[in-house]
Protein backbone atom coordinates (compact mmCIF):
# COMPACT_ATOMS: atom_id res chain seq x y z
CA UNK A 1 0.00 0.00 0.00
CA UNK A 2 1.16 3.57 -0.72
CA UNK A 3 2.36 5.42 1.68
CA UNK A 4 0.35 8.50 0.11
CA UNK A 5 -2.78 6.43 0.37
CA UNK A 6 -2.19 5.92 4.03
CA UNK A 7 -1.15 9.49 5.13
CA UNK A 8 -4.68 10.29 3.39
CA UNK A 9 -6.50 8.12 5.05
CA UNK A 10 -4.69 8.86 8.31
CA UNK A 11 -5.52 12.89 7.86
CA UNK A 12 -9.48 11.66 7.44
CA UNK A 13 -8.96 9.95 10.93
CA UNK A 14 -7.42 12.64 12.58
CA UNK A 15 -10.44 15.15 10.95
CA UNK A 16 -7.68 17.01 9.09
CA UNK A 17 -9.24 16.59 5.65
CA UNK A 18 -7.31 20.31 4.84
CA UNK A 19 -4.03 19.85 5.95
CA UNK A 20 -4.37 22.87 8.34
CA UNK A 21 -2.89 20.72 11.95
CA UNK A 22 -0.39 18.34 9.91
CA UNK A 23 1.35 18.55 6.65
CA UNK A 24 1.89 15.56 4.72
CA UNK A 25 6.01 14.62 5.73
CA UNK A 26 4.36 14.87 9.05
CA UNK A 27 2.16 11.91 8.76
CA UNK A 28 4.18 10.17 6.62
CA UNK A 29 6.79 10.45 9.71
CA UNK A 30 3.61 9.19 11.87
CA UNK A 31 3.20 5.86 9.78
CA UNK A 32 6.92 5.14 9.44
CA UNK A 33 7.14 4.87 13.13
CA UNK A 34 3.92 3.12 13.38
CA UNK A 35 5.10 0.32 10.84
CA UNK A 36 8.33 -0.81 12.93
CA UNK A 37 6.27 -1.04 15.70
CA UNK A 38 3.47 -2.79 14.58
CA UNK A 39 6.22 -5.00 12.79
CA UNK A 40 7.52 -6.01 16.48
CA UNK A 41 4.08 -6.08 18.17
CA UNK A 42 2.53 -8.45 16.27
CA UNK A 43 6.00 -9.78 15.20
CA UNK A 44 5.77 -9.68 11.68
CA UNK A 45 7.95 -8.41 8.61
CA UNK A 46 7.05 -4.93 8.01
CA UNK A 47 9.16 -1.96 5.87
CA UNK A 48 8.73 0.79 3.95
CA UNK A 49 10.30 0.58 0.32
CA UNK A 50 9.95 3.01 -2.47
CA UNK A 51 7.15 4.93 -0.76
CA UNK A 52 4.64 1.88 -0.03
CA UNK A 53 4.40 -0.83 2.92
CA UNK A 54 5.69 -3.71 2.32
CA UNK A 55 4.06 -6.82 2.65
CA UNK A 56 0.68 -4.72 2.40
CA UNK A 57 -0.94 -4.43 5.64
CA UNK A 58 -4.88 -5.53 5.47
CA UNK A 59 -8.09 -5.71 7.72
CA UNK A 60 -6.86 -5.18 11.54
CA UNK A 61 -3.17 -4.99 11.29
CA UNK A 62 -3.63 -1.85 8.58
CA UNK A 63 -6.26 -0.48 11.42
CA UNK A 64 -3.30 -0.78 14.08
CA UNK A 65 -1.01 1.42 11.87
CA UNK A 66 -3.13 3.79 11.35
CA UNK A 67 -4.09 3.57 14.87
CA UNK A 68 -0.62 4.06 16.11
CA UNK A 69 -0.34 6.49 13.27
CA UNK A 70 -3.02 8.60 15.40
CA UNK A 71 -0.99 7.91 18.54
CA UNK A 72 2.00 9.86 17.15
CA UNK A 73 0.74 12.88 15.71
CA UNK A 74 -0.82 13.08 18.78
CA UNK A 75 2.52 13.49 20.37
CA UNK A 76 3.93 15.51 17.62
CA UNK A 77 0.65 18.57 18.77
CA UNK A 78 1.92 17.71 22.31
CA UNK A 79 5.43 19.09 20.80
CA UNK A 80 4.02 21.89 18.39
CA UNK A 81 0.92 22.96 21.38
CA UNK A 82 3.60 23.16 24.33
CA UNK A 83 4.66 26.56 24.59
CA UNK A 84 0.78 27.70 24.22
CA UNK A 85 -0.13 30.97 25.83
CA UNK A 86 -3.14 32.22 27.28
CA UNK A 87 -3.95 36.28 26.50
CA UNK A 88 -6.31 38.57 27.84
CA UNK A 89 -7.55 42.22 26.76
CA UNK A 90 -10.47 43.61 28.53
CA UNK A 91 -13.35 41.42 27.49
CA UNK A 92 -11.63 39.63 25.27
CA UNK A 93 -9.88 36.05 26.22
CA UNK A 94 -7.92 33.37 24.64
CA UNK A 95 -6.43 30.67 26.60
CA UNK A 96 -4.87 27.98 24.69
CA UNK A 97 -2.93 26.22 27.51
CA UNK A 98 -4.97 23.15 27.89
CA UNK A 99 -4.08 21.72 24.23
CA UNK A 100 -1.64 19.95 25.05
CA UNK A 101 -3.21 18.32 27.86
CA UNK A 102 -5.93 17.78 25.69
CA UNK A 103 -3.42 15.99 23.03
CA UNK A 104 -1.75 13.59 25.58
CA UNK A 105 -5.72 12.50 27.12
CA UNK A 106 -6.27 11.87 23.21
CA UNK A 107 -3.04 10.12 23.01
CA UNK A 108 -3.85 8.22 26.24
CA UNK A 109 -7.23 7.06 24.99
CA UNK A 110 -6.09 5.68 21.16
CA UNK A 111 -3.07 4.14 23.53
CA UNK A 112 -5.72 2.22 25.54
CA UNK A 113 -7.41 0.84 22.01
CA UNK A 114 -4.34 0.41 20.27
CA UNK A 115 -3.63 -2.16 23.60
CA UNK A 116 -6.64 -3.68 23.57
CA UNK A 117 -7.18 -4.46 20.32
CA UNK A 118 -3.75 -5.80 19.61
CA UNK A 119 -4.35 -8.32 22.66
CA UNK A 120 -7.60 -9.62 20.48
CA UNK A 121 -5.63 -10.24 17.75
CA UNK A 122 -2.63 -11.52 19.32
CA UNK A 123 -3.59 -12.21 23.31
CA UNK A 124 -0.65 -11.78 25.59
CA UNK A 125 1.36 -9.88 23.36
CA UNK A 126 2.80 -6.23 25.17
CA UNK A 127 1.81 -2.94 23.50
CA UNK A 128 4.81 -1.19 25.17
CA UNK A 129 8.31 -1.98 26.64
CA UNK A 130 6.46 -0.98 29.62
CA UNK A 131 4.04 -3.88 29.09
CA UNK A 132 6.77 -6.34 29.84
CA UNK A 133 7.18 -7.17 33.28
CA UNK A 134 9.30 -10.11 34.48
CA UNK A 135 7.97 -10.70 38.21
CA UNK A 136 10.06 -12.86 40.41
CA UNK A 137 8.73 -15.09 42.60
CA UNK A 138 10.02 -16.12 46.75
CA UNK A 139 10.42 -12.23 47.40
CA UNK A 140 10.54 -12.34 51.27
CA UNK A 141 11.99 -9.42 53.30
CA UNK A 142 14.81 -9.31 55.56
CA UNK A 143 14.49 -7.88 58.71
CA UNK A 144 17.35 -6.62 61.21
CA UNK A 145 17.37 -6.15 64.79
CA UNK A 146 19.92 -3.49 66.26
CA UNK A 147 22.38 -5.70 68.24
CA UNK A 148 20.56 -9.21 67.38
CA UNK A 149 22.96 -12.09 66.42
CA UNK A 150 22.89 -13.97 63.62
CA UNK A 151 23.08 -18.01 63.88
CA UNK A 152 24.90 -19.65 61.31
Amino acid sequence: MALADLVAVLRTDLSDPQGELFTDDVLSRCILKGVYRLARDLEISLSIVNGEVVPEPEGEPRELLLLLGQIHACQVMRAQTANAFSFSSGDKRVDKTKQPEHWAGLEEDLKAVYKQRLSEIKPGAAASPEDYIITPGGLAPVIYDQGSELEL
